[in-house]
């Protein structure tokens, strides 16, 4: 199977352009035979995981093929508020994630340059490809704390407008790795607009805005948050939890768990505990939090996304 993909991506000129609302462009045309290989192996992976929580792993592989990405975090950037959809490290580590945080903390992602030109070109243009030169960033906060405590020496910035929101890639390197070389740009740059559509599609089903009269009103939605988001409590602290959340008694909740009142007290107590709580309320902002970042939760239509690739900025 790779040789004839492989074959199908390096055939004719209509099998090496894509046609993405009107425009035509070049499709994977920049990649070496061996990264095309790859690339034949890990895609087919990387789109059954849309949806799916491995989605931004296998983007991070495909990522690594193309360009020797170390780390890679997905946002959507609404008016007023940025969000992490997905962040992976390729040596499973949860760097990339834990830079995301420092990035949010204080609003930091407000005074970045890389995107605040990447704000300013989709302005009048439907994508920005921007470069940090983060060596020279005069932001000593984003410089030494949000890429230097994670050894990052250099970022692309990739971006698209998604109806009236923005989604962006940022794909990092470490200084170890070294700085991404032409051959690496030209290299994302050929399966952005692919990459894109897939994105698009993603956060259509993982990031649409919560619905809470679901969040609230359907118990298996309760639970199933729970025991992907907070697998660290035990089966019955959970059970207990998503009935108080869903608004059961302690007599409805004994009465269904076959378990007495005096259990189902000890229960909430030991997960107040657990969580650092000590209402429900807190309880319920906590569920809430969880249920908003899950990405297994409702699903919306897809807006369109332009792509039509353009040459590289550099941002400080």
């Amino acid at each position: 199977m790779p040789r004839a993909l492989v074959s199908l991506l390096r055939g004719t000129n209509w099998q090496k352009s894509a046609w993405l609302h009107g425009e035509t462009m070049p499709f994977w045309t920049a990649l070496p035979e061996s990264a095309l290989h790859k690339l034949a192996a890990n895609f087919p992976a990387l789109i059954m995981s849309i949806g799916q929580k491995q989605f931004g792993v296998r983007l991070l592989t495909l990522l690594n093929d193309t360009c020797g990405a170390e780390h890679a975090t997905v946002f959507h950037l609404t008016a007023d508020n940025l969000i992490e959809v997905t962040a992976a490290s390729m040596d499973g580590s949860d760097t990339a994630h834990r830079q995301v945080g420092v990035y949010l903390k204080e609003g930091l992602w407000r005074r970045d340059p890389t995107l605040t030109e990447a704000k300013l070109r989709l302005t009048s243009e439907d994508e920005a490809f921007v470069r940090t030169d983060i060596a020279h960033l005069t932001d000593d906060v984003l410089r030494d704390i949000v890429y230097g405590q994670s050894d990052i020496s250099d970022r692309l910035l990739i971006c698209s407008r998604w109806g009236d929101d923005i989604v962006g890639l940022s794909v990092l390197r470490s200084s170890h790795a070294g700085p991404f070389t032409t051959s690496d740009i030209n290299g994302v740059q050929s399966i952005a607009g692919t990459i894109f559509a897939l994105l698009a599609k993603h956060i259509s089903i993982t990031w649409d805005g919560p619905n809470v009269s679901v969040a609230l009103t359907s118990l298996e939605e309760i639970e199933s948050c729970i025991a992907a988001c907070a697998s660290s409590l035990p089966r019955r602290e959970a059970e207990v939890c998503s009935r108080i959340i869903y608004g059961m008694s302690s007599v409805g909740i004994s009465l269904e768990l076959s378990i007495s009142e005096e259990t189902v007290m000890t229960y909430r107590k030991r997960t107040y505990h657990r969580l650092d709580i000590a209402t429900q309320r807190e309880l319920l902002l906590w569920y809430l939090d969880l249920w908003s970042h899950w990405q297994d939760r409702a699903t919306r239509e897809p807006a369109q996304l332009p792509w039509k690739p353009e040459k590289i900025t550099s941002a400080r």
